[in-house]
């Protein structure tokens, strides 16, 4: 049963050099009906004695130290342990406006919703880089009108921070998704956290309000990249056609077309970035695309649906090149694209 408002939920993993500031911006919120649950991760630094420091001193805040497992498997953990009505998010360098619950409750008490969805601005450096929201006033979806957002989610990125959204945490322990088995999630994994009290929710609401802060580390803006990274993003959409899509309309008439199409992108944007990567050699990249290519979600959900008509000429390029195993040229290709951009 609740027996608070709110539960901010915090993985904590080596976060020592911004942990403070994440700790400091939830605890000092005008709104205090809440718990705040930090997760610490395994971590190596200190960041584990900062975590006890705090619940010494606050009894809202309450301390796990689990063995490290990975970011899903700790907010999934975490939200397990939750008391409060609604479960919100944040990351360890991260922080929080001090009117961000007061407004969340605000909205909660307007609204009674499910899901309530925010934006939010990115630090890059200090510097605070202002976001376009996707829609320019506060949205509401319930039934039919549910399949608008849908859309929206399944278009881009906008959506798939846990950071940005504000869920029931009775829908959240309701997610029978297998753990274990999605540990490995590293890219995608918040998304797949996300989809079970989405797509289950009666009443989502978003606003153009940005009351979270995102720090980008400069680190994350070179061109290194994990080579299996589509191994996550291949999971979460199998589990997004598989678990939520297979069978409906919510895409429209053609779903299975379009949703073939939205993965493709998805998969040529990964070759992309693969190709530009600065910490791999060219057979290194070679057979990454070999990998790929033989991923089941490709093999056997990709290449049979997709339709190349709804492809954008700037995928359809590189698609056509990874699908003739034209590898070279599409590093060549990639790299003088790159360059003209420059």
């Amino acid at each position: 049963m609740s027996n608070v408002r709110f539960t901010v939920n915090v993985p904590v993993y080596n976060a020592e050099k911004y942990l403070h500031e994440c700790v400091d911006s939830i605890l000092n919120q005008t709104f205090t009906d809440f718990e705040l649950l930090l997760i610490d991760d395994g971590s190596k630094d200190s960041s584990g004695a900062i975590c006890d420091e705090y619940a010494a001193k606050d009894s809202r805040v309450k301390v796990f130290h689990n063995k490290n497992q990975g970011s899903f498997a700790t907010r999934v953990f975490s939200v397990s342990h939750a008391k409060g009505e609604y479960c919100t998010f944040c990351d360890s360098d991260d922080y929080y406006d001090s009117g961000y619950l007061a407004r969340v409750n605000e909205l909660l008490c307007d609204e009674n919703c499910d899901v309530l969805l925010f934006y939010q601005d990115s630090i890059v450096n200090g510097v605070r880089e202002a976001a376009t929201p996707r829609w320019s006033e506060k949205k509401i979806f319930t039934g039919e009108e549910k399949k608008e957002f849908y859309n929206a989610m399944m278009t881009g990125s906008y959506f798939n921070s846990l950071n940005i959204k504000v869920i029931k945490t009775s829908l959240l322990q309701a997610d029978t998704l297998e753990t274990e088995k999605y540990s490995f999630v590293k890219n995608g994994d918040d998304f797949l956290q996300s989809l079970y009290p989405i797509f289950n929710a009666e009443k989502i609401v978003f606003t153009p309000e940005c009351y979270y802060n995102y720090r980008i580390n400069p680190d994350s803006l070179t061109h290194k990249i994990d080579p299996n990274i589509y191994n996550s993003i291949f999971a979460v959409r199998s589990v997004i056609w598989n678990g939520y899509l297979k069978g409906t309309d919510i895409l429209g008439e053609n779903t299975k077309q379009v949703f073939a199409a939205r993965s493709a992108r998805s998969a040529m944007n990964i070759v992309k970035l693969i190709a530009q990567s600065d910490n791999l050699t060219d057979e290194e990249k070679i057979s990454v695309f070999h990998n790929i290519q033989n991923h089941a979600f490709y093999k056997d959900f990709i290449e049979p649906n997709l339709n190349k008509s709804d492809l954008e000429k700037k995928w359809l390029v590189i698609y056509e090149l990874f699908s003739r195993h034209s590898y070279k040229l599409l590093l060549s290709t990639v790299r003088m694209i790159t360059r003209i951009k420059k």
